[in-house]
């Protein structure tokens, strides 16, 4: 497998997945009220939620013995066995307390609860065993078809008065797209399950679900108790400012979804080396987003909520700020929490994972309760903090990497520097349309890749590698093209 262009594919995925749920949440927040959107946005950390007992680690586990070459069809088999017998146990547990369920979300979604969570799971499923066989290119356009059908049918649904009921139909026809791509995309067949290899699975997943629970927690949680202790209309403005701050995750997520497989074979070769120089060289490439992000917050923030999304969504402009601080810290543990596990050593990462997770359900209700629908925002800023430190102390013993701090200070340097220009821009020529703010934002990341370029080892390391990576893409496009071309002839 090629990592390069493995990666590439996958951001160019998640660059279109991000732009178009970007656009789609716009088009929701213009055309539902707060509180409609609210609705929806509780429907779907809901669903995050259970996805824990409904995957108990079982996803990943099929993509670890998979890329290490367990019998694939015995395997899948048992795992997809073991899969239906969860959905089936927390299907009937919505049933049971639909009642309790539908007052908390504010509509009759219970039983639509339940067909979102098997038709997500059995999607994901077949996604990671791709995975497993190290395609991981493969399942870039399955993802980006399953965002354009939630994202094309929620809008269209929305359009003719469905409300938030319209959005879940969106979302479950794209889970629905995403399956049926991603078993054809599948080359194992099914067979009969199998104790090993159920066994084998679990030895995983009873760790890795630790990893899982803090994922959606990490995701979800915030959300959940928003809409417990506060209105739903601080959840649709909580839930806007998250989604606009994991436009800085595509690249770091990309990576971490094609190191996984990959450094779970080298570390069966005992490929050291090469897992040590690629860990150090991801980080590099996945915090370079990350940072001037976090001084563009701080300017055009505000800015970003009310002429994207509207007025009533600028009380989330702190919200904003806080998590995009907390998306580096998040960059960096994509890279290095993914290398923990994929090196089998899934019980260390399930003891950060703990770690982390007690500080956030400690901090999220006092914070909430104290200073509001930011103290959430805190809470996860502060446990992805505690779970980046511990993740990385695990993996220093058995992995001889280096965390890159000269390239992360001169991306900090170019990162302050054009935040005095763009500042001084926007002092002099205030953000009133949203073409000025477009405009604006452009040229803060022109500047930022200006001062990256002028500046050797950031060169050197980050951009000139990014460039090749780019040409020898295109070269091999054009050569495939050609070949086709002669073939036809």
């Amino acid at each position: 497998m090629d990592i390069g262009l493995s990666t590439f594919k996958l951001f160019l995925s998640k660059t279109g997945r991000a732009l178009l749920m970007f656009g789609g949440i716009i088009y929701f927040s213009r055309n539902l009220g707060q509180t409609q959107l609210g609705i929806f946005f509780l429907f779907f950390a809901v669903q995050g939620l259970l996805s824990i007992p409904a995957d108990f680690g079982l996803r990943s586990a099929l993509e670890k013995r998979l890329s290490e070459g367990e019998d694939p069809v015995r395997t899948l088999s048992s795992a997809l066995a073991l899969k239906l017998v969860l959905l089936t146990v927390v299907s009937l547990g919505v049933l049971a307390f639909r009642g309790r369920i539908n007052d908390y979300l504010g509509g009759d979604l219970a039983v639509l609860l339940v067909l979102a969570v098997f038709l997500r799971e059995l999607s994901l499923l077949y996604i990671h065993a791709v995975r497993g066989r190290l395609r991981v290119g493969r399942t870039a356009s399955i993802e980006f078809a399953r965002r354009l059908t939630w994202v094309g049918l929620g809008s269209l649904f929305v359009s003719r008065g469905y409300g938030p009921e319209g959005i879940v139909y969106g979302l479950l026809a794209g889970s629905a797209v995403a399956l049926v791509w991603a078993v054809l995309a599948c080359d194992i067949d099914l067979g009969r399950p199998a104790l090993p290899q159920m066994r084998s699975l679990f030895d995983f997943s009873k760790y890795d679900v630790v990893n899982s629970v803090g994922g959606s927690i990490y995701q979800w949680m915030d959300s959940a108790l928003i809409g417990f202790f506060l209105v739903q209309s601080y959840v649709s403005a909580y839930e806007v400012a998250w989604q606009v701050t994991l436009l800085v995750l595509m690249f770091s997520k990309s990576i971490s979804l094609t190191l996984f497989p990959q450094i779970s074979q080298w570390n069966s070769d005992s490929s050291a080396k090469q897992i040590e120089s690629t860990i150090s060289t991801a980080i590099g490439f996945a915090v370079f987003f990350s940072i001037p992000a976090v001084v563009g917050a701080m300017i055009y923030g505000s800015d970003v909520l009310e002429f994207l999304f509207g007025p009533e969504y600028v009380i989330a402009s702190l919200v904003l700020v806080v998590l995009m601080i907390e998306k580096f810290f998040q960059s960096i543990n994509d890279i290095v929490g993914v290398s923990v596990r994929a090196i089998n050593k899934p019980n260390l990462a399930a003891k950060a994972t703990i770690a982390a997770v007690s500080v956030n359900l400690l901090l999220s209700p006092v914070l909430i309760v104290t200073i509001g629908f930011v103290g959430a925002a805190v809470a996860t800023t502060v446990s992805w903090v505690v779970n980046a430190l511990l993740q990385t102390r695990y993996l220093g013993r058995y992995v001889d990497f280096s965390i890159p701090y000269p390239l992360i200070g001169w991306f900090t340097l170019s990162s302050v520097a054009m935040g005095v220009i763009v500042y001084g821009v926007k002092t002099h020529f205030p953000v009133d349309t949203v073409f000025s703010l477009v405009l604006q934002v452009l040229l803060g990341g022109l500047l930022y890749l200006a001062f990256s370029v002028s500046i050797p080892d950031v060169r050197n390391r980050i951009v000139l590698p990014a460039v090749r990576l780019l040409v020898s893409r295109y070269v091999s496009d054009e050569r495939r093209s050609g070949r086709g071309q002669t073939s036809d002839k």
